[in-house]
């Protein structure tokens, strides 16, 4: 594994929940994405596998290198993608166009969600989620088997799934204030949790972090208040469940209406909560009172 000296050779250029992003000071075609030092190095190595794949199978997403260290935190080297924002910081620089950015980000999860993916290729998100279920220590085993009888009910997709989609993961090199058909290229990133599944376990994150999430996480991490998180939720549900192909009667029956869609949703989200419990070594007690609140609607 290459070493690096982030002190000298780099220097921050961004914060997430699990990590740091660091800009070359002596080649500007890559960067760095070091993961906190309690971070397992497992699943930093399955994510640079998992990129590599992603980024093979043609979905718009910036080229993968190799393993680094800085000798404590590991890290992906990354091919640089200059001049880029998330559709997280273009809302929060340019609140006017919330909108259209809102309806942009929604149609390239559209994209995603329309792309095949290969059985032997990625994991089955259906999967995964058992496995987090197994793994938790909050709900007891009725509970747990509530849950597993859920996921059978989850419809078997042979199409991308994201894993961590939020209006943070999608970034996009359109400069400030330029319109939206100007030459540009928008990629997905943090693909640690790609898989092929059901799209609206995708839509459960998105719940997540538009209604479930602390104000202060969400001003550090999107730079969003909720109001406007709330909007990006009206917005976004709009373009993706209810444009041209109208995807709410095809997932939630005719004449499903926003509030339908938005309790449909809600046992996907328990899941990807099952996920933040299994990443952060705890299930926060306003995510708990979630997850029961949608056992009783259920």
């Amino acid at each position: 594994m290459e070493k690096v000296n982030l002190e000298k050779d780099y220097r921050k250029s961004g914060e997430g929940a699990n990590g740091d992003s660091y800009d070359c000071l002596t080649d500007g075609s890559f960067m760095l994405k070091m993961y906190n030092v309690s971070y397992p190095e497992k699943l930093i190595s399955d994510e640079l596998e998992v990129a590599q794949k992603v980024f093979a199978l043609g979905i718009p997403s910036p080229e993968p290198g190799c393993l680094v260290t800085d000798g404590t935190r590991i890290g992906i080297r990354f091919r640089k993608v200059a001049g880029k924002r998330s559709f997280a910081r273009m809302i929060s620089d340019e609140p006017e166009r919330l909108e259209e950015y809102t309806r942009e980000f929604a149609r390239y999860c559209k994209l995603l969600h329309s792309t095949p993916c290969p059985e032997d290729m990625f994991p089955d998100a259906k999967e995964q989620f058992r496995y987090f279920l197994d793994c938790d220590k909050v709900f007891n085993a009725d509970e747990k088997d509530f849950m597993n009888a859920f996921l059978d009910l989850v419809p078997q997709c042979d199409t991308a799934v994201h894993g961590d989609m939020h209006v943070g993961n999608l970034i996009s090199t359109l400069p400030k204030g330029a319109p939206l058909d100007s030459e540009h290229t928008v990629n997905f990133i943090d693909l640690g949790m790609f898989a092929r599944g059901c799209p609206l376990l995708d839509i459960g994150m998105m719940q997540i972090v538009c209604f479930f999430s602390d104000e202060q996480f969400r001003l550090e991490t999107f730079h969003l208040t909720g109001e406007q998180t709330r909007a990006i939720w009206d917005v976004f549900t709009d373009e993706y469940f209810y444009s041209e192909d109208c995807a709410a009667e095809k997932w939630f029956g005719t004449g499903a209406t926003p509030q339908a869609v938005f309790d449909g949703i809600l046992p996907y989200t328990c899941l990807k909560l099952f996920l933040v419990e299994h990443n952060c070594g705890m299930l926060f007690p306003h995510f708990e009172n979630v997850i029961r609140q949608t056992f009783r609607l259920l």
